[in-house]
């Protein structure tokens, strides 16, 4: 009898192999071959997965990075193989977490891309983050590689640009679980954030200067929506000035005027532009503003305008602990900018960032205003 009921379970068992083999095997074509996908531009194009020899421009090599990439990259732009050739490769997470990038074959500039390279290198696939459709149409004609525009977004208004360009990239790399993970921090962490901010209101008003856009800027390189600003809802001087009609992602050279008139209580200078700000400020009327004369001036460290949610992160802490000292009295910010940076790029950054820029500290405002002459308006 027990002989019986064993082969009885045996033949069973062999029966579900057989009658659910052919589910598993339709479940494994559907994530394996060939396929049509759309990409953040609404182009079709035809690609297999799942995409092993991989390549970034134009930004796209950051996604890759945060989606644990890095590994199946196979060429580089020749801007990251020495990032201090162009304005903000130095200080870039996910390229100070990849030193190894220097020694991959390149694939051309940013501003041209070298098809015969990449046809050498044969990738499965070339994400593209910025650019026209027809730039990436021709490109995928030039070489006979699959191209897919991307979107580098942003933790605000952009953020679902962001996480789309995510679940594109695992779509092709199979890379689902990872897209998942980085989802669900993001949303942990602005849970946090909003728990902490809960009930506080934002009355100091307050302003960045000193960022970059196209070109480096002093303190009157500003910008509106600012994202560390909007997700702690703080009352950027920024946001109420109408801008000039051309804004580089929110960003624009603010009026002196305007700067002086609204007087910011609170500033924040951004490090790529600290030195410029500097010389702005040894002018008497800068110099005579009330965050400088009450020494209410914050270094950040940069993260550009290619957003880097990492950096971003740590700095909308780090605002956090200035603008609502009592919600965010707990946080250590080297050690909380440390857990964003292995979140995203699996290094622990902030000390290399500190050295680069300096740290997310208070600036001397004597050693940067100066009364006394000073330069003109």
């Amino acid at each position: 009898m027990n002989m019986l009921r064993h082969s009885l379970r045996l033949l069973i068992g062999w029966l579900l192999v057989l009658i659910t083999a052919p589910l598993t095997c339709a479940a494994a074509s559907d994530s394996a071959g060939p396929r049509t996908v759309t990409d953040l531009a609404g182009r079709q194009v035809e690609i297999t997965t799942p995409a092993r020899r991989l390549v970034g421009i134009h930004s796209a090599l950051s996604l890759l990075c945060y989606m644990n990439l890095a590994p199946q990259v196979v060429g580089v732009e020749q801007e990251e193989k020495d990032p201090r050739q162009w304005l903000g490769g130095t200080g870039r997470s996910y390229r100070l977490a990849h030193p190894e990038f220097s020694a991959l074959p390149g694939i051309g500039s940013q501003r041209q891309i070298d098809a015969e390279a990449l046809v050498a290198l044969q990738p499965d696939v070339i994400f593209m983050g910025w650019g026209t459709p027809q730039a990436a149409d021709r490109l995928q004609q030039q070489t006979g590689i699959p191209v897919l525009m991307v979107h580098n977004g942003d933790l605000t208004k952009q953020r679902q640009l962001f996480e789309q360009s995510l679940d594109l990239i695992a779509t092709i790399c199979d890379r689902r679980e990872r897209a998942e993970q980085i989802k669900a921090f993001i949303n942990a962490s602005l849970n946090d954030l909003h728990q902490r901010i809960k009930g506080h209101t934002a009355s100091t008003t307050c302003y960045i200067g000193g960022l970059n856009f196209r070109v480096a800027h002093g303190l009157l390189g500003t910008s509106r929506d600012y994202p560390p600003f909007v997700l702690l809802k703080a009352n950027n001087i920024a946001d109420a000035i109408t801008p000039p009609a051309t804004l580089v992602k929110g960003r624009f050279s603010l009026a002196a005027e305007s700067l002086l008139k609204a007087d910011p209580e609170i500033i924040f200078i951004c490090a790529s532009g600290e030195s410029l700000v500097r010389d702005d400020l040894s002018h008497p009327a800068f110099a005579a503003l009330s965050a400088v004369r009450n020494q209410r001036l914050y270094r950040i460290i940069p993260h550009y305008y290619a957003a880097s949610p990492d950096t971003v992160l740590a700095e909308t802490w780090y605002m956090g602990t200035i603008l609502y000292p009592g919600a965010f009295a707990d946080v250590d910010i080297a050690s909380t900018a440390d857990r964003f940076y292995r979140f995203f790029v699996g290094a622990p950054l902030y000390r290399e960032m500190a050295t680069l820029f300096g740290p997310f500290a208070p600036l001397n405002a004597s050693a940067v205003g100066n009364t006394e002459g000073g330069r003109s308006l």
